[in-house]
């Protein structure tokens, strides 16, 4: 069945059940919209929840200065929740809030002048790293999108930002939507 239709908008749906089930680290008041906080925890810290909400127009703007559509279920996750930038298993990914966020998708997809022309003229769209402190780009290969979704892979930022080249360092999945499935039926550790 294919993942731009009703089954694909219930993946995404189950893949933020999943990671609110497991609970993220609590962070700091700065860092967590009031929005998204659950509870206060330790350290004036809160807990957070990726939110069902609605409309995020913010998210337009910044698919419209893509050079290429992203994956629809991957759409659908910014069209429809709001979320801190988060970890699951091995991607970090930008947050969606609609604040001034650092990590924020709709200011880090085009934050790098050395590396994001580089990689949207070859076909790739940036939407998180490996973790906080490793800068290699967690994209999108949207040369081999197929039906609505792409292989998620980590680039090479050295080699974009020196040589304007791009290095794929792994894949990380065939899919978005196989990523989905895998972090929920791996249990993939979420922070």
């Amino acid at each position: 069945m294919s993942t731009t239709g009703k089954y694909g908008h219930e993946l995404v749906d189950e893949f933020v059940q999943y990671l609110n089930g497991r609970g993220f680290e609590p962070r700091n008041p700065d860092e967590v919209p009031g929005e998204l906080r659950t509870e206060k925890a330790e350290y004036d810290c809160y807990g957070w929840q990726i939110l069902r909400a609605g409309p995020n127009p913010w998210i337009d703007d910044a698919i419209a200065r893509l050079p290429k559509k992203l994956p629809t279920t991957y759409i659908y996750l910014l069209q429809n929740y709001r979320f801190r930038n988060f970890e699951v298993g091995p991607i970090m990914f930008f947050g969606n809030t609609g604040q001034d966020l650092y990590y924020e998708f709709s200011r880090k997809a085009f934050a790098d002048n050395g590396l994001y022309p580089t990689m949207h003229k070859n076909g790739f769209l940036q939407f998180g790293n490996p973790f906080e402190s490793n800068y290699d780009p967690i994209c999108f290969d949207m040369k081999r999108e197929h039906r609505g979704d792409a292989p998620i892979v980590q680039l090479d930022h050295e080699d974009t930002l020196i040589r304007e080249r791009i290095r794929v360092v792994e894949e990380i999945a065939p899919s978005f939507s196989d990523f989905m499935q895998r972090a929920i039926s791996e249990k993939m550790k979420v922070s």
